[in-house]
């Protein structure tokens, strides 16, 4: 809902021509929340819907796919393994390839089929128990944040393999990124006592100056 999104926009900014493939029958859930927020993960992208219940949409599906420098997957591996689509077998196929796929909790068993979304996947790296540890109450840690740090973090991995030469199947996970974060911050250089609010600036969203995206009929 967020983070691939976020990721491919970031893409199509560095100057990436971005499609994002979306299913007939089941298509992106953020079209029924916020306009202005899918708006702004989703401008400057092609859009294209295509019938994955079908023998042509998804041999559509793997055409895209054969053809693309870069894929980000932003579901359960089995989604796409179900349409008898391997993520490794396109990635020794096509010369340069990188595969990303953006999960929940990881492509190992078995937790591979767990369903996440940002808030739980902070809360089980971790991020409310620091939280209550800091001001002695437990509550979600920002909102959905495990999906912003992973749409960043996707977008830098995504680029970096694909100016090294591609050809790597990458694993990233909401679960794992919000650890990494998590060690990354440092646990041993925080302060005893919380900071003073009027020290934190109030998050505002970036201006989106673009047209809404159509759903293709």
């Amino acid at each position: 809902l967020w983070a691939g999104p976020l990721c491919t926009q970031i893409l199509g900014l560095m100057g990436a021509r971005v499609i994002k493939v979306e299913s007939t029958g089941r298509p992106d859930g953020a079209r029924a929340g916020d306009p202005g927020f899918f708006d702004l993960l989703n401008a400057n992208k092609q859009s294209v819907a295509l019938d994955l219940a079908s023998a042509s949409g998804k041999r559509q599906l793997q055409e895209l796919l054969t053809h693309a420098d870069i894929v980000i997957e932003s579901a359960r591996p089995r989604a796409l393994e179900q349409m008898g689509i391997q993520a490794a077998d396109i990635v020794r196929a096509v010369a340069g390839c990188v595969w990303l796929s953006i999960t929940g909790y990881g492509r190992d068993a078995p937790m591979r089929e767990w369903i996440a979304y940002g808030d739980d996947a902070g809360v089980a790296a971790g991020l409310s128990w620091l939280l209550r540890d800091a001001h002695n109450h437990t509550a979600f840690c920002g909102d959905a944040v495990a999906d912003p740090l992973t749409g960043l973090h996707a977008a830098l991995l995504a680029w970096a393999a694909w100016t090294r030469g591609g050809g790597v199947l990458l694993d990233m996970s909401l679960y794992g990124v919000a650890m990494h974060c998590i060690a990354a911050g440092g646990l041993q250089n925080r302060s005893d006592s919380p900071p003073d609010p009027a020290d934190i600036l109030a998050p505002c969203a970036r201006p989106d100056s673009s047209a809404r995206m159509a759903w293709p009929g």
